[in-house]
């Protein structure tokens, strides 16, 4: 089996050409490495913002949105009756970005969860009404969230630019070490991350001067900021004629209302995020994430796709690439 890091280094070049910014994804000597060391390859489907893959629950088809800020694969109510799974009272909790949405949920186990031609296996999985989701796919169909708990067992390789997923065997060795030196070599910032007691995964920040964490959210479609995090930040607010307020709802359905803020300077670990808007909302205040800094809230899709995000759900690295072709095209868009 080859393992040739020099390929990785070439990614920086190849794989992230501005050729294939809006293009069609070509082969990428990322992938090539990742397929030659034992990961299955996925190509993952856009609605809106957010990404989900095609899959199988005991024979029946499914879509489940790619979701590293859900600690645990759920399932919608409707598809787990069709299967006619039967359920239990479980001790887990779902959580929305606005907070606990239900708590002793019911959960079951798919004995033949397939993910595009992955075989996985025997999962555990919850019972949640994913019915009003529908309108926010703009009517893609949504079925559940396979959240970090299944892509932390499959060693899972998300990249979150090209929009591809790599799962691998949980009895696999291990090749995070390749792809850390190559992606390194390649020019990315590596970002460890850290769990949280309800499963998501975060990643240390810094947002004009103050220092907090940020969830590392592939389910949230925009970056979101906490109201009351980036109070006496002195960032610029937008006007209601410039952006407006926007609603949107969490996975508990409870209704967000969102405003446009611009940050001078954010630094995720040791990678800086050039200044731009983002959404802020009056998320819950937290402390879930082992430290005493300021939970500052969601590093959505937006932007994790714009700085090449690539996130080793096995070894909880992320890794950010600042691409000059790139950040200029997100200007341009606004």
């Amino acid at each position: 089996m080859r393992k040739n890091l020099i390929s990785l280094a070439a990614a920086a070049t190849i794989a992230w050409a501005p050729g294939c910014l809006f293009g069609a994804p070509q082969a990428s000597t990322l992938a090539q490495l990742l397929v030659e060391e034992s990961y299955t390859p996925l190509t993952l489907k856009r609605a809106g913002n957010q990404f989900y893959v095609s899959c199988k629950l005991n024979g029946r088809s499914a879509s489940l949105i790619v979701d590293t800020g859900a600690g645990q694969t759920v399932i919608s109510s409707a598809m787990l009756r069709s299967l006619r799974l039967p359920l239990t009272k479980g001790e887990e909790n779902v959580y929305g970005m606005m907070g606990l949405a239900g708590k002793n949920i019911k959960a079951g186990e798919i004995k033949d969860f397939q993910v595009g031609p992955y075989q996985a296996g025997v999962h555990p999985v919850s019972a949640w009404d994913f019915s009003y989701f529908g309108s926010a796919l703009r009517g893609s169909s949504m079925d559940g969230l396979l959240g970090i708990d299944f892509l932390n067992r499959h060693q899972a390789i998300i990249d979150c630019f090209r929009m591809h997923l790599f799962l691998k065997s949980p009895s696999a060795p291990s090749a995070s070490a390749t792809l850390s030196a190559g992606l390194r070599a390649g020019g990315c910032t590596e970002i460890p991350m850290k769990p949280v007691s309800h499963g998501g995964l975060t990643v240390p920040a810094r947002i004009n001067g103050r220092s907090g964490y940020l969830v590392v959210d592939t389910g949230a479609a925009h970056t979101l900021l906490s109201q009351n995090a980036i109070a006496g930040l002195n960032m610029r607010l937008a006007s209601p004629v410039s952006f407006g307020k926007l609603g949107a709802p969490d996975v508990g359905n409870h209704m967000i209302i969102i405003q446009m803020a611009h940050f001078t300077t954010m630094e995720i670990s040791n990678f800086s995020v050039p200044p731009q808007w983002v959404a802020v909302a009056d998320l819950p205040y937290s402390k879930s994430g082992e430290t005493d800094n300021v939970f500052f809230g969601y590093l959505g899709q937006d932007l994790l796709a714009c700085y090449v995000g690539i996130i080793d759900c096995g070894a909880l690295k992320l890794f950010l690439r600042f691409d000059p072709v790139i950040d200029a095209a997100r200007r341009r868009k606004g």
